[in-house]
């Protein structure tokens, strides 16, 4: 973890062509012992208004309700560090295919979950920084509006260095 999935994906979510060309979208980030009752609940406070009375469904009363929520709608939904495959196979059939653009993306440490889950398309794997831009990074975010001392270059490409191109762990 730590190379940047999550942060890529909520700067994609949250950019105004995006947001302006979903007309729904949710976040949803699942822990590693995932409950699907708590994924379609996270997803429906998301696209739709949720009464008191949603939490005494069954949880295929709420997927139900999830998929006529976002059926002929344009949507984006976000699976955040899915862990299981099984969390893909229990979520998928939620989701209506209407061949209007709705797009799932779904951000994993485990090649293994995006393959299983992106049969059509390739999985789109992020790479660590490398020395010149973790020190880049680093120094932007110590150094915000002033020059870079010359005198830190040397221990700062260290601190980078070290971090092994986690943007994470700077």
């Amino acid at each position: 973890g730590g190379v940047g999935k999550t942060t890529f994906c909520k700067k994609l979510y949250d950019h105004p062509l995006v947001m302006h060309h979903f007309y729904v979208r949710a976040w949803v980030t699942i822990s590693q012992q995932y409950e699907v009752r708590e994924m379609l609940l996270s997803i429906l406070c998301c696209v739709t208004y949720i009464s008191k009375e949603i939490y005494e469904k069954r949880d295929e009363e709420l997927r139900e309700q999830v998929y006529r929520s976002l059926k002929g709608k344009r949507y984006l939904i976000v699976l955040d560090d899915m862990w299981d495959t099984e969390a893909w196979d229990d979520l998928k059939r939620t989701f209506p295919d209407d061949k209007n653009g709705s797009r799932v993306m779904l951000t994993s440490r485990l090649r293994d979950i995006a393959v299983h889950a992106c049969q059509d398309t390739s999985p789109h794997s992020m790479r660590c920084l490398s020395i010149h831009e973790s020190w880049e990074l680093l120094s932007s975010k110590i150094f915000v509006d002033e020059p870079r001392p010359m005198e830190l270059l040397t221990i700062g490409k260290q601190i980078a260095c070290k971090c092994q191109g986690l943007p994470l762990a700077l």
